[in-house]
């Protein structure tokens, strides 16, 4: 089976959900954290990700079908309609790659120089700040050769 087949059918199964896949990925991950929590939280825990789950959905299903004329309620759903639309969201999301890296490693930082003692916080803040600039520069590159 090629790669192209294999996303294919990743595409196909995504688009049963009538969304985006980002769209898709944020319901189940919404609707997987209500379960976790219901099981081992309390039950007002699990109704805030069940709600959120289904507002998650109940947007982006109401954006898809164009009853909404908003660039800016199209684009915070992560449901571009046409080609600006998807440059716009590309934008918005470098501009959010460069604050999340810079932002980690600044807190990163400052827990070292502040928060010494708290070697979990520390030891996060690192994990995290290392994972960010990883996941950044591996964009970088798969897209750089796509293009």
């Amino acid at each position: 089976m090629s790669t192209n087949e294999r996303s294919g059918a990743r595409g196909r199964a995504l688009r049963r959900f009538r969304v985006s896949p980002i769209n898709a990925v944020f319901t189940l991950l919404f609707l997987a954290g209500s379960v976790l929590f219901f099981l081992y939280d309390t039950w007002l825990t699990g109704t805030v990700f069940l709600v959120a789950a289904v507002c998650q959905y109940a947007f982006a299903v109401f954006t898809r079908r164009g009853r909404s004329g908003s660039d800016l309620w199209r684009m915070s759903v992560f449901e571009p309609s046409d080609e600006r639309d998807r440059a716009v969201l590309r934008t918005a999301s470098a501009f959010v790659a460069y604050v999340a890296a810079t932002g980690s490693m600044v807190a990163f930082v400052a827990a070292l120089l502040f928060f010494r003692s708290e070697t979990v916080l520390v030891t996060y803040l690192a994990l995290q700040a290392m994972a960010i600039n990883l996941l950044w520069g591996v964009s970088i590159w798969v897209v750089a050769r796509r293009s």
